[in-house]
């Protein structure tokens, strides 16, 4: 019985302080090197180009599927690829890392900002990354994520990228040995609209001389067959109408529906993240919305 009360004594007293204060630690750690890791990353590469007159942020599918490299090529001017994975798990922590990186460069000679996420079109997740906020108490990754893919840990930044922010193809990125379950889903479209109207406003902000344009990525769908038209025209009607409610400056702001994947071949891990083929695939897209848009 004296021992059942020692050890009794001792869980409460030593182990569970001992494992809230490791846990807040890991937190800490977590979200200190979601951060840093990026940023730190990007800073170097940033100040080596000099002006920037394209930038393209946002989530996982913009480090999969747009180039940088490509982009300056056949546009003649000078993009650099500003994404990272998962857009560092909250809305505040993203905007953040954006300001940070604008006070390093020229941000009035932006003359775009892309911002490719797939997260305003699922259900949930902009309600997740709110949640994320709010709490602060999960962390974005496992501890064996953590372990397994995390700079600190790897010595490397994952995953890896060129000197303009693409990420660079290596052997067992793309894992294509089965069939994705694929589904067609849209968040309510008034989530989406009052997120995407606020996002845009804050990146106008942030760059005052750049047109903004919102990307909604492709995905591979296999054989679903599904119209997206009457989606896109309403999300565009109300789009227009909350920004211009809330917004005056005159910069354009448009949507951008990229088309679905038309092969399982043109993806790398997940429906929405392409890989080489499909890099090529979406920024040719892109450049030829931008063409045909005429945007500045």
């Amino acid at each position: 019985m004296p021992f059942m009360v020692n050890a009794n004594r001792f869980i409460n007293r030593v182990a569970i302080p001992l494992a809230i204060v490791a846990y807040g630690v890991f937190l800490w750690i977590d979200h200190r090197n979601q951060v840093s890791a990026s940023y730190n990353n990007h800073i170097p590469r940033i100040q080596k180009i000099g002006r920037i007159d394209g930038l393209l942020v946002g989530g996982s599918n913009a480090v999969y599927g747009l180039s940088a490299e490509f982009l300056s090529s056949h546009t003649g001017m000078s993009w650099y690829n500003a994404s990272v994975s998962g857009e560092l798990g909250t809305i505040e922590r993203h905007k953040n890392f954006i300001q940070d990186l604008s006070a390093r460069i020229d941000r009035t000679k932006v003359r775009y900002v892309v911002y490719s996420s797939i997260d305003p079109y699922r259900p949930g997740a902009i309600a997740l990354a709110k949640s994320r906020e709010n709490l602060g108490i999960k962390p974005t990754i496992s501890l064996f994520g953590y372990i397994l893919h995390q700079p600190s840990f790897r010595h490397s930044e994952f995953p890896k990228r060129n000197s303009v922010g693409d990420m660079v193809f290596e052997k067992g990125d793309c894992d294509l040995t089965g069939e994705y379950v694929v589904t067609h889903e849209r968040d309510d479209e008034d989530t989406s609209v009052e997120f995407l109207a606020s996002y845009a406003i804050f990146l106008a902000s942030v760059f005052p001389n750049a047109s903004i344009l919102i990307v909604l990525p492709s995905e591979y769908y296999g054989t679903l067959s599904f119209d997206d038209s009457i989606f896109e025209r309403t999300l565009n009607i109300k789009f227009q109408s909350v920004l211009s409610a809330n917004h005056s400056k005159n910069t354009i702001t448009k949507i951008m529906f990229q088309p679905p994947f038309s092969s399982i071949a043109q993806t790398c891990n997940r429906k929405f993240h392409a890989n080489e083929d499909g890099r090529l695939y979406q920024t040719q897209n892109l450049i030829k919305f931008l063409r045909e848009a005429a945007v500045r």
